[in-house]
């Protein structure tokens, strides 16, 4: 008895994203960072690169060119939350104008 011959069959390729991989990176990295005062300015960038690479991440798996369209979105979303945690750290920090001498009861 022989073994039936079957046809080779080609194998799909298989499209990542590594958009949507560096986007939901950063938008993590960059919502840590906002939950922190004093790095609000790196939750602002790193989200707002965040957005970027995840609207690029969303637009490459619809082409088809790519796959992960959902992680791109996630990515894009978590960098909308790190603009909004690090401006909001940022507006919230004190400007220190007013010097801590004048703060001081003196007698």
């Amino acid at each position: 008895m022989s073994a039936a011959i079957r046809p080779h069959q080609a194998a799909t390729p298989i499209f990542r994203n590594g958009f949507a991989t560096t986007a939901l990176a950063l938008g993590i990295v960059g919502v840590g960072f906002g939950l922190t005062v004093l790095f609000g300015l790196l939750a602002t960038v790193f989200g707002g690169l965040a957005v970027i690479f995840g609207v690029i991440g969303v637009i490459r798996a619809r082409k088809g060119r790519a796959t992960d369209g959902g992680m791109a979105a996630i990515g894009v979303v978590a960098g909308l939350l790190a603009v909004a945690l690090g401006i909001a750290s940022i507006v919230s920090m004190p400007d220190g104008s007013s010097p801590l001498s004048e703060s001081v009861v003196s007698d």
